[in-house]
């Protein structure tokens, strides 16, 4: 996906991370030229580590790191909307992403679980087999939603699919606006 938001212009950009983890992806970013980076967590712990991160890159006044839940939050308008590996931890992800959608001036781009193709069938069966350790351990579920619905509604709300790339077990999209 960094290779997508680069060539689709990135220097000076105002970049949205939804689901930001650890931060990686926004320091990314901001090391690529981005002005600055927002990022949401639903994890203090990974806000901290984010935080730290940016600190430790000198990026600590160009990024804020801030635990909420992105479906729900109200979130500022960006250039650049992202959401690595995030969908697919949301049980519903239409809120999710009218409201990133709400938010991006331009890019949304997503990574989520590869549902299509020859892997389709053996990703949903290994998908059920973690959620069912994951729900007795108290863990993450993962969800596989319906790709056909998430291009929809993006195209619906004036985005059109610039990119696509697959890997043996993600999808990489990139979005923008018309």
């Amino acid at each position: 996906m960094l290779g997508f938001i680069r060539d689709s212009g990135l220097k000076g950009k105002a970049v949205l991370d939804l689901g930001c983890g650890a931060g990686g992806f926004s320091v990314e970013l901001l090391k690529e030229g981005a002005e600055g980076a927002v990022g949401f967590d639903l994890s203090p712990k990974m806000v901290d580590s984010a935080i730290g991160l940016a600190s430790a890159s000198g990026f600590e006044n160009r990024a804020k790191f801030q635990v909420g839940d992105a479906a729900v939050s109200e979130l500022p308008s960006s250039d650049i909307v992202i959401l690595d590996k995030v969908l697919c931890c949301y049980s519903q992800w239409e809120p999710l992403l009218r409201n990133a959608v709400k938010a991006s001036r331009g890019v949304i781009g997503f990574i989520v679980p590869r549902d299509e193709g020859v892997a389709k069938w053996p990703f949903r069966f290994g998908l059920r087999v973690v959620n069912f350790f994951s729900k007795r351990s108290g863990g993450v579920l993962f969800y596989l939603h319906p790709l056909g619905l998430v291009d929809k509604t993006l195209r619906d709300s004036g985005f059109v699919r610039k990119n696509k790339q697959g890997s043996r077990f993600w999808l990489v999209f990139l979005y923008s606006r018309n």
